[in-house]
């Protein structure tokens, strides 16, 4: 069949599935057919990179080009890849977050990566530590938690896929079987320092080859001698040294040719199954490359061909197998797109959204810390994107949530404070319960449902409960905190109102170095009632001196934290569990906090006996005197 009817059948092929959008196949129907038709000669190392964006998100060494499907791994390795497989949950406390709010984070992540082996739960914390919390974590050997400041969608959140890379002067035909082998559409470009220099996709090597089958007689895109000669196995009959690349147009001879026109220079001749004739070689005396197709070793010299042929091959191939190895070689460089977006791993969703959609290149990559690549996001991702999951501990209001809570799906919700105003998207398992510490229900759920607790467990558990009961002296004290304090203590072998005494010292250290501002925001809390925003907050101290010296300095950051969060008022309570008093400061108006105790606020501040829990003591008193008011 004549080579020419054979391009044009193949090309019409081709345009079908074009046509039919199917561009996927158009790829993988030449790919098999140049996987058959030869095999590679060259012997050197390919230039293609393939890393595995696992949890670390540190690619592994460039290298050789790994087949993916044929990769070996250890039973470690795949026990890993099937926990990666499962579905990962935050737990996570409120903003400024206290020691139960900590400690139940922990704990209830604890007992359920043991009582629900289909999740992973990673404990969080949404703020600064205090110093009673930091005292926990030492003494009974835990780190301090990751810091979550938000909970919007980020592209973090998004499935890291095995990522593979091609380097600018990658071949199309080595790019496609890339896409074809490991099921993907799109292929970062990087160059050897892992620096993006583009994007290649599907759609992209589809729409080069519509332009071969639009203008078929053109090789609109050079490819370097090295790639052509490996691509053909061909053998050097003469090169001249003046070109090291391939490009122009493209005349395939089956028998005879009429002598070609002026300028035509840049004309590669492929000549169909057979030695060369005089009038061929006659003909090509403007063009500037020969290539023999289908041929035993050519006997002419140098001196014998003609002056302006600059280089001459020859190939075992047929003359449909070179043309398909000649566009096969183009570098993706050629038609990739070169501006593609870049995203941290911190950007929001939708930053990432909005960058993918505005582009052409239908994709963005993902670069870590050092600015190489890690991950590629594309559409698809978008849409197949879930939200993060998250159970809350120890709070179950958006004020006191970590900002974009709104946006996560919460699972559970396990809290000891009033029903607040958090909503979710469907029904979720709601553990709240009028005890004096949410680590108490963590610490009755394990007993409950038979979770053993090592002894640094127990030991968190326990301060939680100590730290949001004073030492078991508030009023929010409930006989379940007496009954699982004295059962963990007993776990831990430790004197727990010792313990207590020591844990309530160390959380009022705060009071002797740290600014006025950072003590306010070590344990504040922004509740809404009646429409009133108010943000209370809370220290323990073990005598009023040190407040009293530091009343102005605590009421200037108290101003400045009203202003600038925008709230109606701020208290601040001063608790000393010992004579079980508090000393309270307040800027903004004070009507409400003197009818609520039935004192007289002498500029700003009193002392309430008997006032020592922020939600039971203090809160309802000030919440029932706002709704006479609302």
């Amino acid at each position: 069949m004549n080579p020419g009817t054979q391009s044009i059948r193949l090309g019409a092929w081709c345009w079908y599935h074009l046509q039919s959008s199917h561009f996927t196949k158009v790829v993988t129907s030449w790919i098999s057919c140049e996987a058959r038709s030869r095999t590679s000669s060259s012997g050197r190392h390919s230039t293609e990179r393939t890393w595995l964006s696992a949890r670390s998100g540190r690619p592994s060494l460039p290298g050789t080009c790994r087949h993916l499907r044929g990769l070996k791994q250890s039973r470690s390795s795949r026990t890993k890849r099937v926990a990666d497989m499962r579905q990962r949950v935050i737990v996570t406390g409120h903003k400024n977050p206290d020691t139960d709010s900590i400690c139940s984070a922990l704990g209830y992540a604890f007992y359920k990566n043991r009582t629900d082996p289909s999740r992973v739960y990673t404990a969080v914390r949404g703020g600064d530590l205090n110093d009673e919390t930091r005292f926990v974590l030492e003494r009974f050997g835990f780190r301090v938690p990751p810091l979550l400041r938000s909970l919007m969608p980020q592209v973090q959140d998004i499935p890291r896929k095995r990522l593979v890379t091609v380097a600018p002067s990658t071949r199309v035909g080595k790019a496609a079987i890339l896409m074809k082998e490991n099921h993907i559409h799109s292929l970062p470009v990087v160059d050897d320092a892992l620096v993006v220099r583009g994007v290649v996709d599907a759609v992209d090597i589809a729409t080069a080859y519509a332009d071969q089958l639009e203008h078929a007689d053109v090789l609109p895109y050079a490819v370097e001698l090295d790639t052509l000669v490996r691509q053909l196995s061909a053998r050097i009959v003469l090169h001249t040294g003046e070109s090291a690349e391939l490009k122009g147009r493209l005349l395939v001879v089956t028998g005879s040719v009429g002598r070609l026109a002026p300028g035509s220079e840049d004309v590669t001749i492929i000549i169909s199954d057979g030695i060369p004739s005089q009038d061929v070689l006659a003909a090509c005396s403007t063009a500037s490359t020969l290539i023999v197709t289908g041929t035993a070793t050519m006997a002419q010299t140098e001196a014998q061909w003609p002056s302006h042929l600059n280089l001459v091959l020859e190939t075992d191939m047929t003359v449909t197998q070179a043309l398909r190895a000649l566009w096969s070689s183009i570098p993706v460089s050629a038609f990739m797109e070169g501006t593609v977006p870049l995203l941290s791993m911190t950007d929001t969703l939708e930053r990432a959204k909005k960058a993918v959609l505005d582009s052409s290149a239908r994709c963005a990559v993902v670069l870590d810390a050092l600015h190489h690549p890690v991950n590629i996001v594309t559409r698809s991702d978008l849409i197949r994107f879930s939200r993060k999951k998250v159970v809350l501990v120890d709070h179950n209001e958006t004020l006191q949530a970590v900002d974009g809570v709104e946006e996560a799906d919460i699972l559970e919700i396990i809290d000891h404070h009033r029903v607040g105003d958090i909503s979710t998207f469907r029904p979720i398992y709601f553990h709240n319960e009028p005890v004096g510490s949410t680590c108490t229900i963590v610490a009755e759920l394990c007993t409950e449902n038979g979770v053993f607790m090592p002894k640094s467990v127990a030991g968190l558990l326990m301060s939680g409960i100590l730290s949001d009961t004073m030492n078991l002296n508030l009023s929010t004290t409930t006989p379940k905190d007496v009954r699982a304090v004295r059962r963990l203590a007993v776990t831990i072998g430790i004197d727990a109102e010792a313990f207590g005494l020591e844990l309530l010292q160390n959380g009022s250290v705060m009071f002797k170095d740290l600014p006025a501002t950072e003590v306010l925001m070590r344990d504040f809390k922004e509740v809404e009632l009646f429409d009133t925003r108010i943000g209370v907050s809370q220290a323990v101290v073990f005598s009023f001196d040190r407040i009293r010296e530091r009343e102005s300095e605590f009421k200037q950051a108290m101003r400045d934290v009203r202003a600038r969060m925008g709230l109606a008022m701020v208290a601040f309570l001063a608790t000393d569990p010992l004579s079980r008093r508090s000393y309270l400061i307040v800027a903004g108006p004070v009507e409400a906090f003197e009818e609520a105790f039935d004192v007289r606020m002498e500029d700003g501040h009193a002392i309430l006996d008997g006032v020592l829990s922020r939600k039971k003591d203090f809160i309802p008193p000030v919440a029932e005197v706002l709704s006479r008011y609302a």
